[in-house]
């Protein structure tokens, strides 16, 4: 496979596109507003999407298994959304104060999450992890916190730190360095954290006791999205739960990617539950969104009744109704037989997928749990962000290039998920392109 190639057939096939980014490029860096869309030569200009189908500016129809990065749980267009969205629009889509719509997605929350008493609503991921460390500091008058290497939080300094760190300056694998992700990022931001190495225990366990009269939080994603929808050990969350617990840390889970894998979230899948979640993507509906609750002593810190410890919590656009009621919808239709069935088309993906690496002897693994999976690029087991690390990015671009050619998208580091709109026609179709591909590749 001639990855120039194929990339002249992806540059023919989308003229529109191409010509779209030039224009894009003369007003935004990159011709866009979102790095992680972003891939040589130029990205898909799309323009709009039905069910488990995306379609191209030129008209090019392919199945979409990233679906807005986990987002769009139901697919795109859904009938119900849109119609309580229209619904909304003409009441109003903003407003200076609390509305209805806020009020239920709250109570939809509280009622399927066990650890979540209270909630607050902002308009990302990573207001809600800003929201989150902010308390954990308010809570217990400490100052650091402490995350994973190679976990993505969300686009502020206290938690952009070893996100992609090279292994040059990353440290030992059981202690690792906090490194920048990039230019711009505080001192202060890398000076008040220290890295724990998921998926290991042990180590995280010293780490975290050390430190633990300086650590205010520890946040942990359950699945970890930027390795490739790595689930976490039992062991390693318990074990972190443990911890915190008897050290007075606060304990954040962030669910923003792993909340669709069960009603109630990882943590109700794994029966271990933190002090603070982070919410996003499919509470919103594909409208932006971001949520952080907790229990009732923790989030009373934001009640502005309490004169005592409280904490400034504001912005425009948080908990507009336009927001809630796609939550709404999207919260009402996710009934447990939807869930059953897209893990159960998310086993079934793995599966074949691991049995096809075997059979041809390619040098790939595919990682996931529930509705979430990623291909590997590698033969080793990948739990971590340094077994992460050993994935051959050159097979990862010729594959996702190769997809994208042969009418799938995927991230760019080829991860995905399953919608309720795909079918196993869909996957099956996808599984042999896969197929072709290592075969083009000379597995």
């Amino acid at each position: 496979m001639n990855i120039n190639e194929e990339i002249e057939i992806y540059t023919k096939s989308n003229p529109k596109s191409f010509n779209l980014h030039k224009t894009g490029k003369k007003v935004m860096p990159g011709g866009d507003t979102r790095n992680s869309i972003y891939w040589d030569p130029f990205p898909l200009y799309l323009s709009k999407g039905n069910g488990s189908i995306i379609t191209d500016l030129d008209g090019n129809e392919r199945v979409d298994l990233i679906n807005n990065m986990t987002t769009l749980i139901l697919g795109h267009n859904n009938k119900k959304i849109k119609n309580v969205i229209i619904e909304q629009t003409k009441k109003g889509v903003s407003f200076p104060s609390p509305t209805t719509p806020v009020v239920k997605l709250a109570e939809l929350i509280c009622d399927r999450v066990k650890s979540v008493e209270k909630i607050r609503f902002v308009n990302s991921g990573t207001e809600a992890t800003l929201n989150a460390i902010r308390a954990a500091r308010a809570f217990t008058g400490k100052q650091k916190i402490v995350k994973c290497e190679g976990a993505y939080h969300g686009n502020h300094d206290s938690v952009q730190i070893s996100v992609t760190p090279s292994l040059d300056v990353a440290g030992d694998e059981h202690f690792p360095n906090p490194v920048k992700a990039f230019e711009g990022i505080s001192d202060s931001a890398e000076n008040d954290i220290y890295i724990i190495p998921y998926n290991n225990e042990k180590a995280a366990k010293i780490i975290i006791e050390k430190y633990a009269s300086e650590i205010a939080a520890v946040i942990v994603e359950p699945v970890n999205g930027q390795c490739g929808m790595i689930p976490a050990k039992k062991l390693f969350l318990e074990t972190i739960r443990e911890v915190t617990k008897k050290n007075n840390i606060v304990l954040i889970f962030d669910e923003v990617i792993s909340f669709r894998i069960s009603r109630g979230g990882a943590q109700e899948y794994y029966d271990i539950y933190p002090d603070i979640t982070c919410f996003g993507k499919i509470i919103g509906g594909g409208m932006p969104v971001g949520a952080f609750g907790g229990n009732n002593k923790i989030m009373s810190l934001w009640n502005p009744s309490n004169d005592k410890n409280y904490v400034q919590h504001a912005g425009t656009f948080n908990g507009n109704p336009i927001t809630a009621v796609a939550g709404i919808a999207t919260l009402e239709s996710l009934t447990e037989k939807v869930y059953i069935d897209i893990n159960k088309k998310g086993d079934y993906l793995r599966s074949k997928l691991s049995n096809l690496f075997l059979e041809m002897e390619a040098p790939m693994t595919v990682t996931g749990i529930g509705s979430l999976f990623a291909l590997q690029f590698t033969t080793d087991k990948v739990y971590d962000y340094r077994s992460y690390m050993k994935n051959n990015q050159i097979l990862n671009n010729q594959m996702f290039i190769g997809l994208i050619n042969s009418g799938f998208l995927l991230s760019n580091r080829c991860a995905g998920n399953i919608s309720a709109c795909n079918t196993y026609d869909e996957l099956d179709k996808f599984i042999e392109s896969i197929k072709i591909i290592i075969s083009k590749l000379g597995y």
